[in-house]
């Protein structure tokens, strides 16, 4: 038991001296930044951070202390510290207008937005700000050698935008079953089709839009039915006139004849 107690004793007396304590009780700056560099380069990133701290709050954010601020975001970025390696870079970029580095940490300032933003469900306030940085950019840098992957990138955050809106668009239909209110739906599906026209969420749209002007037209009172039934076969050659091989062609074919039947009904007036 003593020997444990010993070897214990002796561990925190010799953390206690390593160099990151003594930098962190150091009051000379260069010392501290010297330390935090070589942790790091070996990738010792949170230790680092301890140590670039103490200098922004020490002696801010001087001309001179371009590099140092340089490691400092990117050892918050590469400790995937993505909520504060944001901001860092975003000063960085505002402070250091004629950094060498400008051109990466612009990148890994959208990076960070791209990192922090949440599945399509969720707020998706960073969403729309990681497309605004990367969109910054590529303004910035059109010839990046980063380009690829930030127009890459850019598209899953607009992709992810258009998920949401698709979503919320297509719950109408969903609720529809209760509320009986296929108009909202239609409604919303053409909204979302307005606002997003090259979407990957079209066929699916073009489908639930005829979907909801299918059931309002088998459900409708008598006096409405007949344009119902019109608008909706209209509906189903918008879908299969953008896909003809649409994953949705068999159930809509059905729907269809459905909506035929129903309006021969209409043939002797």
């Amino acid at each position: 038991m003593k020997q444990i107690s010993y070897i214990v004793l002796t561990a925190l007396v010799f953390a206690s001296c390593s160099p990151l304590q003594k930098a962190l009780k150091a009051d000379d700056t260069a010392y501290k930044n010297e330390v935090a560099d070589q942790l790091y380069e070996k990738g010792k990133y949170k230790q680092a951070i301890r140590l670039y701290e103490q200098i922004e709050a020490k002696d801010g954010w001087m001309p001179n202390y371009q590099a140092m601020y340089y490691r400092y975001s990117k050892a918050y970025y590469n400790a995937r510290k993505w909520e504060a390696a944001k901001p860092m870079f975003q000063k960085f970029n505002f402070t250091y207008l004629t950094s060498p580095n400008r051109e990466e940490t612009m990148y890994l300032e959208a990076m960070s937005a791209y990192e922090m933003s949440e599945v399509f469900s969720l707020d998706q306030h960073v969403t729309y700000e990681g497309i605004q940085k990367f969109e910054n950019f590529l303004t910035s840098y059109p010839e990046s050698q980063y380009k690829d992957d930030a127009n890459a990138k850019m598209r899953e955050l607009q992709e992810k935008i258009e998920r949401k809106a698709y979503e919320s668009a297509r719950l109408y239909n969903k609720i529809g079953e209760y509320t009986r209110d296929y108009n909202a739906a239609i409604v919303a599906l053409d909204n979302f089709l307005l606002d997003y026209p090259g979407t990957v969420y079209k066929t699916d749209a073009l489908f639930y839009k005829f979907d909801s002007a299918y059931k309002l037209a088998i459900n409708s009172v008598y006096s409405k039915m007949e344009d119902r039934l019109k608008n909706a076969i209209s509906l189903h050659d918008d879908l299969i006139s953008y896909d003809p091989d649409t994953k949705y062609k068999e159930e809509a074919d059905r729907m269809l004849e459905r909506l035929k039947k129903e309006l021969q009904q209409f043939s002797s007036k």
